[in-house]
Parts: C-alpha cells; sequence; structure tokens
C-alpha cells in the first residue's frame, strides 16, 4: 500500500513512471513492485482514479467445508470404514478434494 502511496506521489510531482520505479527500487530493493505495475498505476490515476485501495471484490467462493458436511462424512464413515474418498465425495455431493480434507 505504500508503494502505491508513493506512485501516487510520484504522479502527482509529474515524474515518468520509469523515474518512478527506479525510485521505488532504491527504497524497497527486491520488495519493490515492478515496472509493469507502476504503468499500470500511472494508467489508472490518469483516468481520474483517486483511490490507491483495492477494488471491490466478490469474495471468496462458498466452501463445501460446513459442520453439516463433516457430520456427513463422519456418518459415511460410521457405516463403512472401508468406503472410498470417491464414495464419500458422490454420496455427500461434495468435491473429492474436501471430502479428503474432510476425512484427514
Amino acid at each position: 500500500m505504500d508503494q502505491r502511496t508513493n506512485i501516487l506521489f510520484c504522479f502527482k510531482l509529474g515524474k515518468p513512471a520509469k523515474e518512478t520505479h527506479e525510485m521505488l527500487i532504491t527504497v524497497y530493493v527486491e520488495r519493490a513492485i515492478n515496472l509493469k505495475c507502476v504503468y499500470e498505476w500511472f494508467k489508472r490515476f490518469r483516468e481520474k482514479r483517486v483511490t490507491i485501495e483495492d477494488a471491490p471484490r466478490t469474495g471468496r467462493p462458498t466452501t463445501a467445508h460446513t459442520p453439516d458436511n463433516i457430520q456427513k462424512v463422519k456418518e459415511c464413515l460410521d457405516k463403512d470404514r472401508r468406503v472410498t474418498v470417491r464414495m464419500i465425495a458422490e454420496e455427500v455431493g461434495i468435491g473429492r478434494e474436501t471430502a479428503h480434507l474432510i476425512m484427514t
């Protein structure tokens, strides 16, 4: 976030993106964002974007790792300890990876 603030500062001073990137490298060394990102932020600022915050996103995808599904997997295992991950996933209606995660 502080690098974005510095990019905005340099943009308002009229510094070119390349020079701004070189200044970021001087300060942040290996943690400096790459030149492409600096150009992207300059483009956003030219388009009248005034905030350096991330744009809101739709959020994380829903997960199948819920208490209800955990209970269903436990019940399947209680019925038959030799049941496979694939069989549990199909019976509960979740992905194999999620079924495996719940089982372990």
